[in-house]
C-alpha cells in the first residue's frame, strides 16, 4: 500500500491548521511525527484517517483519489489509537474489544496472542471503570489493532505506560511489521524513547513538515556536530593540540580525580575531553586518535540525539 499527500492544506475559516504537506507512506514504514503542541500532528493524522478531507491539495491511496465509497472501503483497513478515549465503565474488557470489533469488522481472534501479552484473562474479565489509566491504555491499543489494519495511527501510544509495557508495546509492533508490513505513523512527545525504533521521522511546526527522512538525513541536514569523549592517560601528552589543529572544539576538559568521572579508573592524572567536529572530518578525526593510541585509554563517539536534532531545526 501507498498514501501520497500532495501539497495538502487544511483551513478553518482564516486559520490554515495545515500548510502544504507533501508526503509519502509506504507498506512497511513507520514513520515517527513529531512536534510542539499546536503544530498541526493531529490534524495531519485526522486527514490521514479519512476523518477530515483537505481544503487544498488531494491525498491518494495507491495512486487513486478516493471517491466517498473508496474512502468506506480504507477505514475498514485502518487502525486509530488516539491519545484519549472514553470507554464504556460498565463494560468489561472483554465486551469492550468485542464492541469494536463488530464496529470494525474485526475479531478477538485477530489478536489473541497480544491480549495474552497485554492481560491475564482475570484482567479481561473485569469492568473497564475499574482499570488504571496503564491498562485504558492497553485496552486502548487492543482495539486498534483488533482489524488487523494495513495502516496503523498510535497517538502519543505509550502514554500512561510503565518501562516493561512499554517495551512489549514496541516488540508487539515490531511482531505486527514483521508479519503484515502495515504502514505506522507513531505520534509522540517522547523524542528518546522513538528515535531507535522509527525508520522515518516527520518534524512538525506551524503545520507545515519542517523535516523528513531518515535520522542519518536529519542528522545531515541539522549539520550538528558529532560529540567526542576522550579518556586519555595524562594531560601534557598533546592529544588536545593535536585535536584543536585538526578543527575539533574542545567543550570541556576536566582531570579524573581517584576516578571520581568513572568508577573503572583509578589513574590520577587522567584527563576526560569533551569534544565537538563536523562530521565531514570524523574518519580523519578517528585516524589521528588511533596514532596516539597509546596516550589514549578509551573514547566515544555520538550522533546528535532526536532530540538535539529537533531543536536545532526548530
Amino acid at each position: 500500500m501507498k498514501i501520497t499527500l500532495t501539497d495538502v492544506v487544511k483551513k478553518y475559516g482564516e486559520f490554515t491548521a495545515i500548510n502544504s504537506v507533501n508526503l509519502d507512506l509506504n507498506s512497511g514504514q513507520m514513520l515517527g511525527l513529531v512536534g510542539p503542541n499546536g503544530s498541526g500532528k493531529t490534524t495531519l493524522l485526522k486527514l490521514i484517517l479519512g476523518i477530515l478531507k483537505p481544503t487544498i491539495g488531494n491525498i491518494q491511496v495507491d495512486g487513486q483519489v478516493l471517491d466517498p465509497i473508496k474512502w468506506k472501503e480504507y477505514k475498514g483497513g485502518v487502525g486509530y489509537m488516539p491519545e484519549r478515549v472514553s470507554f464504556y465503565d460498565n463494560l468489561t474488557g472483554i465486551e469492550t474489544l468485542k464492541f469494536f470489533g463488530q464496529i470494525k469488522g474485526g475479531s478477538i481472534d485477530n489478536i489473541k496472542d497480544v491480549l495474552d501479552r497485554l492481560f491475564t484473562k482475570e484482567i479481561l474479565d473485569k469492568k473497564v471503570g475499574s482499570y488504571s489509566k496503564g491498562m485504558r491504555q492497553r485496552l486502548n491499543f487492543a482495539q486498534a489493532i483488533i482489524n488487523d489494519p494495513n495502516v496503523l495511527i498510535l497517538d502519543e501510544p505509550t502514554s500512561g505506560l510503565d518501562p516493561i509495557g512499554i517495551k512489549e508495546f514496541y516488540e508487539i509492533i515490531s511482531g505486527i511489521l514483521e508479519r503484515k508490513r502495515p504502514i505506522i505513523i507513531l505520534s509522540s512527545h517522547i523524542l528518546a524513547e522513538i528515535e531507535d525504533r522509527v525508520t522515518t521521522v516527520g518534524i512538525m511546526k506551524d503545520g507545515q513538515l519542517q523535516a523528513l527522512g531518515t535520522l542519518n538525513e536529519l542528522y545531515k541536514k541539522s549539520e550538528l556536530p558529532l560529540k567526542l569523549y576522550i579518556i586519555s592517560k595524562s594531560e601534557n601528552n598533546g592529544i588536545m593540540d593535536m585535536l584543536i589543529s585538526e578543527g575539533v572544539k574542545i567543550v570541556m576538559s576536566t582531570k579524573n580525580e581517584a576516578g571520581a568521572v568513572t568508577q573503572t579508573l583509578q589513574g590520577v592524572n587522567e584527563r576526560i575531553l569533551h569534544c565537538e567536529f563536523h562530521r565531514d572530518n570524523k574518519m580523519k578525526i578517528l585516524s589521528c586518535l588511533m596514532e596516539r593510541k597509546i596516550d589514549i585509554i578509551d573514547f566515544i563517539v555520538r550522533e546528535p540525539s532526536l532530540e538535539e536534532v529537533f531543536f536545532g531545526l526548530n
